[in-house]
């Protein structure tokens, strides 16, 4: 069974900020999103993640969702057509929705990558900042370095994810273990050539 785990290394850019989701207090009315409606919890709009991991990762945040009320949300997307990643990354999450209706227990996360311009943001909600303060999140992010520059993006997703949810894990209490998948037939991502 694949075991969440984590690791160090140095990144591109990362940046991590709150959102509120929905119609919670001090938060601004729904946005706009730059990109089309979610049509589920990993909206690959880049196309680097392979589907078979769409899948497991499909799989896995819905039981997130269903364990601890925790939606996680994947995008990825060419580029921001230079907007800045935060406020790009900031319009989806808000656009989207992404996490529970105000006043209920529960969280959202948004991990944003956009593949040419070398970056990637998570936005977080209010409910999940003390669990995941920013430099946690970009430590734990770092698991993604080597996948990332070898161009595995699907396996770069699936180990922040994974190290996060378990973060999540030990801080509100709650296990995935008993739901585990079982993913050790993944097989290895091949390197998406980039076109010039």
């Amino acid at each position: 069974m694949l075991r969440l785990r984590a690791a160090a290394a140095a990144l591109c850019f990362v940046a991590l900020a709150p959102f509120a989701f929905g119609a919670q207090a001090q938060a601004p009315a729904r946005a706009e999103s730059p990109l089309p409606p979610p049509k589920g919890f990993v909206n690959d709009f880049a196309k680097v993640i392979d589907p078979l991991t769409e899948r497991c990762l499909e799989a896995k945040f819905r039981m997130l969702k269903a364990r601890a009320r925790i939606e996680f949300a994947v995008a990825t997307v060419e580029t921001t057509g230079g907007r800045d990643i935060f406020d790009y990354s900031l319009a989806v999450a808000r656009g989207w929705g992404v996490g529970p209706p105000a006043g209920e227990e529960g969280g959202g996360l948004l991990l944003l990558l956009a593949v040419k311009d070398h970056k990637w943001r998570l936005q977080l909600s209010r409910s999940l900042e003390a669990d995941i303060p920013d430099e946690v999140a970009a430590e734990l992010g770092t698991v993604m370095t080597p996948s990332l520059r070898a161009g595995r993006y699907g396996e770069a997703v699936n180990k922040y994810a994974d190290a996060l949810i378990r973060r999540l894990e030990e801080r509100r209490g709650f296990s995935l273990e008993k739901e585990t998948l079982i993913l050790e037939g993944l097989p290895k991502e091949k390197p998406k050539r980039r076109k010039p």
